[in-house]
């Protein structure tokens, strides 16, 4: 079953230091091209977008979410997730390695219901 697109209030740091290792272990497709031909492919198992992207660059992660059945995480900005991606700006990217995505969910799961008890 597909999850939904996840997007958090206030995305915790520790999911931007698991995207900054998984770019640092190869394991990080940078770029809406790159990323989307990736999940196409079958490739990835998270798709990452920036709270700030664009309703073009949005709608057609959203499709390609749908699509290939891969999860959709919107976090923060362009300017955060450049900064641990290692570039000084980013919009999307997408994590090929399942261990790194699990993990990235599983914290995504524990925050959204912290905010739901609130």
């Amino acid at each position: 079953m597909r999850r939904p697109m996840t997007q958090l209030a206030e995305t915790p740091e520790a999911i931007y230091r698991l995207i900054g290792l998984s770019r640092r272990a190869g394991r990080l497709v940078l770029g809406s091209e790159a990323v989307e031909k990736a999940a196409r492919n079958g490739q990835l198992s998270l798709l990452i977008l920036a709270g700030d992207a664009g309703p073009n660059t949005t709608g057609r992660m959203e499709q390609v979410s749908r699509v290939t059945h891969t999860p959709l995480l919107v976090v923060g900005d362009r300017q955060i997730l450049g900064h641990w991606t290692g570039q000084k700006e980013r919009v999307v990217a997408g994590l090929s390695d399942q261990g790194f995505a699990g993990k990235i969910l599983s914290l995504t799961d524990t925050r959204t219901e912290q905010e739901s008890d609130k």
